[in-house]
């Protein structure tokens, strides 16, 4: 069979002979082997071939749009085997984002030390879907399936805490959390002031529940600091506002709701609404710059709508027995002058149609 002829019918689908490509003489077989590289189908075909070796395994694993394929492809798996290991490590982070990563890493759980260096390799330095096709695979597969083992996991994890990739972080630091919050206080400093809002929520949770007193002053000191980004400081606003009890909080509150920032004036108001209802930052609220936080102001405040907690009264509040019975004349007054408009409205319609 010819060059030609084999060339043809694998760009047709057609059956080849496994031996077709051995039967060739040596110069003849790397002149068909340059022409299929040229194309999809051609590569496939190679992938097939018995006669698959390290050298044309490593130049099949140069052509990187094969391994970032959507569909599974399991000739992928062959070049993964094939392949020296040099070459692999230099396509590692391509390989581990597509469809042959199960194979990279089946390849490299007999050899622990080099799968540990490539993994950490992939997540931190790697693209989102690498990183965190690898974090899945390794860190946060329940049943271990390549044997890495805790310690392994959570190397892995805390490698991919200084990947690029915002959502990549967050998988790595929600991972850790839950299995090595130890690990993840060591980059307690740095995670607060992460540019990803769902790692900064995960890191004061987990320094509010290992090191709570310690970790609310860090708060403190970061939400009071002007020179921060204002989404770091609601952040950990949010954490302690969340966490830490109204004592804790009167005098942030109160000094925050009259910030001349609108977004952390309006936070704090939310939190003394729905969490940290006190008189003394519900009155200081009352002196906002801020309408949106004068109005909940006015609202706790209200003498007859109020809340009890902030400073305002409500009808019927317990704590106040007086107001029972000043509302209850207020509402009878009300009621007796209401008649009156009502009866003088209608004597006035009888004198007009008179």
């Amino acid at each position: 069979m010819t060059i030609d002829e084999i060339v043809g019918r694998v760009r047709q689908g057609d059956d080849i002979p496994v031996d077709a490509l051995a039967a060739l003489p040596d110069r003849d077989r790397e002149r068909l082997v340059s022409t299929l590289l040229d194309d999809a189908i051609g590569r496939r075909w190679l992938r097939t071939v018995v006669e698959l070796d390290t050298p044309l395994a490593d130049r099949l694993l140069a052509f990187t749009d094969d391994f970032r394929g959507k569909r599974r492809d399991r000739t992928l798996g062959a070049i993964i085997v094939h392949a020296s290991e040099g070459a692999l490590h230099e396509h590692a982070t391509t390989v581990a984002g597509g469809p042959a990563a199960a194979d990279l890493w089946e390849r490299l759980r007999h050899h622990p030390d080099e799968l540990d260096t490539v993994a950490r390799e992939v997540v931190e330095h790697g693209d989102q879907q690498a990183a965190e096709g690898t974090l899945y695979l390794l860190v946060l597969d329940h049943l271990d399936t390549y044997a890495i083992g805790p310690d392994g996991r959570a190397g892995i994890a805390r490698a991919a805490l200084r990947s690029p990739d915002p959502h990549v972080r967050g998988l790595a630091a929600e991972f850790l959390a839950g299995n090595d919050p130890k690990s993840l206080m060591e980059s307690f400093d740095v995670l607060i002031h992460d540019e990803n809002e769902r790692v900064r929520g995960i890191i004061w949770a987990t320094g509010l529940s290992r090191q709570r007193r310690a970790t609310y002053d860090r708060a403190v000191m970061l939400i009071g600091d002007e020179s921060t980004p204002t989404p770091v400081r609601r952040s950990a606003l949010v954490a302690i506002g969340t966490t830490m009890p109204t004592r804790d909080l009167v005098d942030l509150l109160t000094y925050l709701v009259v910030h001349p920032d609108p977004v952390l004036a309006g936070d704090a108001a939310s939190l003394l609404y729905n969490h940290h209802r006190n008189p003394i930052t519900a009155e200081a609220a009352l002196a906002s710059p801020h309408e949106s936080v004068r109005s909940i102001a006015e609202r706790l405040l209200d003498p007859f709508r109020g809340s009890p907690a902030a400073g305002g009264s409500r009808p019927g509040d317990p704590t106040k027995v007086t107001d029972i019975y000043a509302g209850m004349i207020r509402q009878l007054e009300e009621r007796e002058a209401e008649m009156k408009r009502q009866a003088n409205g209608d004597g006035d319609d009888e004198e007009n149609h008179s």
